[in-house]
């Protein structure tokens, strides 16, 4: 399964940019025959019947938001549709991995590091082509840097660690009309491009590390596009050219994609004759699965295990997800011109101590242990435990309820208690703030106001956005359109991550999903020094994480919230159905042992 650096998800009691699917993108190294495990649930199923030839897998992506078809990686954030793009090729991705998100050689395009010229030399196959029989080109690749980079655009992707890219800062300011880093050893047609960097980063073997780009997007399809109409644009929604084993036959807004065979598929042709795949809403996802209307479920939520479990003919399979939830506080606003968050918001939470207090009145163990059906637990930082070589249990964040701390960060802070009202005050003003707490599952809302049941206790005044949850759509724009809402002081995200756990996508002083505009030098400082040349030692880079993680538990501009379990409902006629991370030709590989369903 391939990720892009980050994706925005929606979540039971959160939000969500990389993308998680249940069945991977197109590529793939082979997978170890090893039975894999994750916490009790097995990673693959494994099917003792053989797969007929043919037939027609059924697939639902739980949401009660519409599927925003977005094909190009670049201008795309929505973890919807980036897994209801794996048959296709998950928005086009070009690297092999193995289960640690190392590359590997072998998929659409190989990639070679030369740590002495400071290059990265990108090769396409040979047989690589777009679903219309057009070869996949140099051109293609770099065109990818230019709709990130480009404003005129519109993508939210441009970051700190593209700027490492000779040459792409001066073309994202304008300043130049070519990308000067990026060049073609075989010219624009050819199959070869050589991405020329201002330094090593020792991320950089790592899938997601963000510094060059892992995916491509049809040049001479889309070049007569103006780029203020690209991400609208029919070549790019509905009838998308695309590199993985599927193509898209039918897209049908906000609801389903239909997918059949890719003639050109350079791979494993693929068993099936179709998938159909859909959007369906919490509330009827699981009497989906109880009419076996579906082969499978993506994002099926925790509340929702106990009745998934109970429903016959189906394996539930699951795995660590790269995945953390945590609470922003708004405190600034992101300069679209000079690219940078400006912490200038004027708020309460300017103060350390009053964002550590919101921080510590959370009961997240309690929230967590009555509503995840053990597959979530409270995080104490901010990288997953999967990334095991980057954590330490040393590491102490908000997990655990202290309200009696929470009131003396307070009181030191000059926040008064007043009897009479119950809520906090200085220099006149109540501490009252606005939570832009969101749709999730049915447990949205008692969650939500659990936590400001928790915040009145130590006099936190705090109310609901508008006085009810937001649809997850209108959070997502209202959070990430620049320069950033004035209307809001608290809320939560959730991120599946990328496959390379440095956060400079989502917390540099550049990150346009750093949605809560804060800017410390100190945490540029860590985050920089988990990409310098020194953190090529993996004992280094391991204590640079940990310091990371650390000082930003301290300084309290996010709070961790929670590491989760994801699981999928597998229907029993699916052969070749694996969660692993390392399986890339799962697509290919899939198919069904029976027209129909199993019901036991």
């Amino acid at each position: 399964m391939k990720k892009l650096k980050v994706t925005l998800l929606a979540s039971s009691v959160v939000l969500a940019a990389a993308l998680l699917s249940a069945c991977g993108s197109n590529q793939s190294s082979s997978t170890s025959t090893k039975k894999l495990k994750a916490g009790d649930f097995d990673v693959a199923y494994q099917n003792p019947d053989k797969a007929i030839k043919g037939g027609n897998l059924k697939i639902a992506y739980q949401s009660d938001s519409p599927m925003k078809a977005e094909w190009l990686a670049g201008l795309s954030d929505d973890a919807t549709f980036g897994t209801m793009s794996g048959p296709a090729g998950g928005q086009d991705a070009l690297f092999f991995t193995n289960s640690s998100f190392k590359f590997i050689n072998g998929g659409p395009a190989n990639v070679s590091l030369d740590q002495k010229a400071k290059t990265a030399t990108i090769t396409l196959r040979k047989d690589l082509k777009w679903s219309d029989g057009s070869e996949v080109t140099a051109k293609d690749y770099e065109f990818t840097y230019e709709t990130i980079a480009n404003p005129a655009y519109g993508s939210d992707r441009w970051t700190d660690s593209l700027a490492n890219i000779v040459g792409l800062s001066d073309y994202h300011a304008g300043k130049a009309k070519t990308i000067s880093g990026i060049t073609f050893p075989d010219g624009e047609n050819g199959k070869v491009i050589k991405v020329q960097f201002k330094e090593m980063k020792p991320g950089m073997t790592q899938s997601g590390n963000g510094y060059f780009l892992e995916t491509v997007a049809p040049y001479q399809y889309l070049k007569d596009v103006a780029p203020k109409d690209l991400a609208s644009s029919p070549k790019t929604t509905t009838k998308p050219l695309v590199t993985g084993p599927f193509k898209p036959e039918n897209v049908v807004a906000g609801e389903s994609i239909k997918y059949v065979p890719n003639p050109y598929y350079w791979g494993e042709k693929p068993k099936l004759n179709s998938i159909t795949y859909e959007i369906v809403s919490t509330a009827k996802s699981v009497a989906a699965l109880s009419a076996h209307k579906y082969d499978f479920i993506n994002d099926m939520r925790e509340s929702q295990y106990k009745q998934a479990k109970a429903v016959k003919g189906y394996k539930i399979l699951g795995q660590q997800e790269l995945y953390i939830s945590l609470m922003y506080y708004n405190l600034g606003h992101y300069d679209t011109k000079n690219s940078i968050n400006v912490q200038d918001r004027k708020t309460p939470l300017q103060d350390q101590k009053v964002r550590e207090a919101i921080g510590y009145a959370r009961n997240v163990a309690q929230v967590e242990d009555k509503f995840s059906n053990g597959l979530a637990t409270a995080a104490n930082g901010l990288i997953p435990p999967i990334f095991k070589q980057f954590t330490s249990s040393s590491v102490k964040g908000y997990e655990k309820q202290d309200l009696d701390k929470a009131n003396k960060l307070l009181d030191e802070d000059g926040w008064k208690l007043n009897k009479s009202t119950g809520y906090r005050e200085k220099d006149g003003k109540e501490l009252s703030l606005v939570y832009a707490a969101r749709v999730g599952d049915a447990n949205s809302e008692t969650i939500a106001q659990n936590y400001i049941q928790q915040w009145k206790k130590i006099g936190v005044k705090v109310s609901l956005y508008n006085g009810k949850l937001m649809e997850f759509n209108s959070w997502v724009d209202h959070m990430t359109t620049p320069p950033g809402a004035n209307d809001w002081d608290i809320t939560d995200g959730a991120w599946s991550l990328s496959s390379e756990p440095s956060q400079q996508d989502l917390f540099s002083a550049a990150a346009p999903y750093n949605f809560g505009h804060f800017n410390d030098p100190e945490i540029t400082k860590d985050l920089n020094d988990i990409d310098s040349t020194k953190a090529k030692d993996p004992a280094y880079r391991k204590a640079a994480f940990v310091k990371y993680q650390e000082d930003m538990n301290k300084k309290a501009y996010v709070i961790p919230t929670a590491y989760a379990i994801n699981y999928t409902p597998v229907n029993k006629r699916v052969v070749g159905m694996t969660l692993d991370y390392g399986a890339m030709n799962t697509w290919s590989k899939i198919g069904v042992s029976s027209n129909k369903l199993a019901t036991k």
